[in-house]
């Protein structure tokens, strides 16, 4: 069995640069910074460590529990340092007396100048800042750049780590009634759909489920499973209880905001 067995189809590009550099270190014993990755794949890196030998995989994404984060592949004999990730900490200035800032608004700006998703990681908003983490070759593009989010005017400026309190992460919780933990009857409840139209986008290959793309509408969702459907956002099942005297499941879902 290859070891690309253990992958989607659309993973294996993906895999293929992974070992690429994971041989690359090996070899030439120097360290190799990646752009940032979601959990998945920084899984699929770490799974794929175990085909060299003495190298380490050192992720970090600027603050501990960062859901994207940078890659130091490098001999283990190497430390690592933070600056060694290059990622730079924007502060974003805006009046949200009118719109209050979300995560699909800031990411839908950043990609709206022509940004890759893989050059900045995670971003933060709450009621007492909105952050960006990007990777530090872009940063002076994103200040110049984005000038306006949703209609508005902001400002990046950049920010030392030491000043720096990630917020906790926001959600919107919704209960919900389905007949089963299935995923086109969860999405379809969430988004307020049926089950034929949720069929769609997830027979599309637009809908992650922890960061993988899964097409099988069956597939049973579980308590802490991070749902993302290309359009809508991303939602987590936070809290599984039932049956309910119908005998459907009764769920709490989380909106990330």
């Amino acid at each position: 069995m290859s070891i690309f067995d253990h992958f989607s189809k659309e993973e294996r590009p993906f895999v293929e640069r992974a070992l690429e550099m994971l041989t690359q270190v090996e070899r030439k014993q120097a360290m190799r910074l990646t752009d940032f990755v979601d959990p998945r794949q920084l899984m699929i890196i770490q799974s794929l460590s175990s085909q060299v030998r003495d190298v380490k995989v050192s992720p970090y994404g600027g603050y501990e529990g960062a859901e994207r984060v940078r890659i130091i592949i490098h001999p283990e004999y190497l430390p690592v340092e933070p600056d060694d990730y290059r990622l730079t900490l924007l502060a974003i200035k805006a009046d949200q007396r009118f719109h209050v800032l979300e995560h699909r608004d800031v990411m839908g700006a950043m990609l709206g100048v022509g940004m890759k998703r893989e050059k900045f990681g995670d971003m933060l908003t709450d009621s007492a800042g909105s952050y960006a983490i990007v990777a530090e070759e872009v940063a002076d593009f994103v200040c110049t750049q984005v000038t306006q989010i949703h209609r508005t005017s902001v400002q990046f400026e950049r920010v030392a780590w030491e000043a720096f309190t990630p917020p906790a992460p926001k959600f919107v919780e919704k209960t919900i009634t389905v007949p089963s933990p299935r995923m086109d009857a969860i999405i379809g409840e969430v988004h307020n759909m049926s089950r034929a139209k949720a069929l769609v986008p997830i027979r599309a290959g637009k809908v992650k489920i922890n960061w993988k793309v899964i097409e099988d509408p069956s597939y049973q969702l579980q308590m802490g499973d991070m749902v993302s459907l290309a359009g809508h956002g991303r939602f987590k099942i936070l809290e599984v209880s039932g049956p309910t005297r119908s005998g459907r499941l009764r769920m709490i879902v989380g909106l990330v905001t």
